[in-house]
């Protein structure tokens, strides 16, 4: 092909993206500012923990076809994850089922809804009083825990139709979702590819069927394409700021697209203990969301392993955050303390090592995932059309389809825009 395509990014839409358009001849370069492929998926190997361990994405989130079907290419094994979810107030352990009891009322209710609003507002609306007064927290612990949403913000509609979806099997990567980045990196090297890494993109000039790419380093590459796959918290951040990307002439219009849209962030905290103390309180824990400054943790269960993870958002993150290292591992070995009903000093004795990942503090990601706002759609709806055919946009927020925010997201959005620059050529 005559045209010379540029990737800002090489995340899993950066890597689909260009594993599409080098199979179809392009010419394809990928700029990248860490040292590293992955973005958001980052396997941790010889850091101390005794198998893979997952600072980033961890889970396939259903039979995603895409994801999947890499999988199966490359020869990477997968495996289903299993175990009990637990809820736990005040130190007390609660079998009920998260998604029993007044739940079915809240999503019959939020079905019938016709008009959108936010999931604050429904539940101001619909389920005030002190009767609704666990719904409430189990639904803000849920939303902001697991959807990194802002309840001010985010869209009802969107919620109950991935909520629908809940309980359908989840699978783990055996060894780590980075083999599945490094077969993609592999493939594009293969055809030819040319990656650039630890180099920063800072400007983007562009006119139709031309792009000039400005970089930290002092390098400049050019092309008649150009795909931006960095993060919507990148894309959020105002011109000028310390890692925004400018753009000669400005976008105005997908800027405010993609100031309308929502990304919240979260911290992932991976901690090895010497033997599974959590076993001789119950067998078979997969997930347990309580109260506790650090709320929610999983085990690896069904497989064997010392390892438990904690996730941290919404007020328990800016809460966090505003602790020192010290203070960060004593909350969470004192909320560990609280759910297993053990002492603090036990706990450090058996804790072998940790690691403590805050994606809103990682420089060219800034923030977890995307969530749906109220009236989103339209705002992603401009990102998704490109400018005069020459600067596309791709990544997990752009995907419109049944795993939003997932990695099968990213790879599906990166596969799109290939697409697109191949029927348009």
């Amino acid at each position: 092909m005559g045209y010379t395509i540029l990737i800002i990014g090489a995340g899993a839409s950066g890597l689909m993206a260009a594993y599409e358009l080098s199979g179809a001849g392009f010419s394809v370069t990928i700029v990248e500012a860490s040292a590293r492929p992955g973005g958001r998926i980052l396997t941790l190997h010889d850091s101390g923990f005794s198998a893979p361990a997952e600072a980033g994405a961890e889970f396939v989130h259903g039979s995603l076809p895409v994801t999947l079907g890499l999988l199966k290419m490359a020869g990477i094994s997968y495996h289903p994850v299993k175990g009990k979810m637990t809820r736990v107030r005040k130190g007390e352990w609660i079998e009920q089922d998260l998604f029993s009891g007044d739940w079915a009322e809240l999503m019959e209710r939020m079905g019938s809804l016709q008009n959108d609003v936010s999931i604050e507002a429904f539940l101001d609306t619909y389920f005030a009083g002190d009767r609704y007064a666990l719904l409430r927290s189990s639904v803000r612990g849920f939303a902001e825990g697991y959807d990194l949403v802002d309840l001010r913000r985010a869209s009802t509609l969107a919620l109950y139709k991935e909520w629908q979806e809940e309980g359908e099997q989840e699978y783990r990567v055996e060894g780590g979702y980075s083999r599945l980045v490094h077969y993609l990196e592999g493939a594009c090297l293969a055809r030819g590819c040319t990656f650039h890494y630890s180099t920063p993109v800072e400007e983007i000039q562009w006119q139709k069927d031309k792009v000039a790419v400005q970089c930290a380093t002092g390098r400049t590459f050019t092309g008649n394409r150009l795909i931006s796959t960095v993060s919507l918290g990148i894309l959020q951040l105002a011109a000028g700021l310390p890692f925004a990307l400018r753009f000669t002439p400005e976008i105005p219009a997908y800027r405010q697209a993609a100031a309308e849209m929502g990304y919240g962030s979260v911290i992932k905290v991976l901690m090895e203990f010497r033997s599974p103390f959590w076993e001789k309180k119950e067998k078979g824990i997969g997930f347990i969301l309580s109260d506790e400054p650090v709320p929610t943790w999983w085990t690896q269960f069904p497989g064997k392993s010392n390892l438990l993870t904690a996730w941290i958002a919404a007020a328990a993150m800016r809460n966090f955050q505003a602790l020192d290292a010290e203070g960060r591992l004593s909350a969470c070995l004192r909320s560990l303390a609280v759910l297993f009903q053990v002492d603090v000093a036990f706990l450090k004795q058996e804790l072998g090592t940790y690691s403590i990942h805050d994606w809103m503090m990682a420089p060219y990601v800034r923030g977890g995932y995307s969530y749906e706002t109220v009236g989103s759609g339209a705002a992603r709806a401009r990102l998704r059309q490109s400018l005069e055919d020459t600067i596309y946009f791709a990544g997990e927020a752009l995907y419109e389809g049944q795993a939003l925010a997932t990695v099968e997201a990213a790879l599906n959005s990166g596969k799109d825009v290939a697409q697109k620059i191949k029927a348009q050529s």
